[in-house]
């Protein structure tokens, strides 16, 4: 579940993990926030959503956070997506 500036946060079984976003100072539009944070968090289920831990919930969703974040910095929406190094320099 996004959250916009209030993070993230995924209901799994019995967990509830929560992860704050990264806010920027120079946002300049939240256009593409949301399809961004989900193609980033999509690789992390590629193995299906059988046996996720509670690590790996935190780790998609700062990892989602993250390359929303960094969307919110420029115009436009998926032609300006975060490389993924781009994404592992912010976190």
């Amino acid at each position: 579940l996004s959250m916009g500036r209030d993070g993230s946060r995924a209901y799994y079984k019995d967990m509830l993990v929560e992860v704050p976003a990264f806010l920027q100072k120079n946002t300049i539009e939240t256009t593409g926030a949301g399809d961004t944070f989900g193609h980033a968090a999509a690789p992390y289920m590629k193995d299906g959503l059988d046996n996720l831990t509670k690590q790996q919930l935190k780790e998609m969703l700062t990892f989602a956070n993250a390359a929303a974040s960094i969307i919110t910095t420029r115009k436009g929406a998926l032609r300006v997506m975060p490389s993924l190094e781009e994404i592992q320099r912010l976190l």
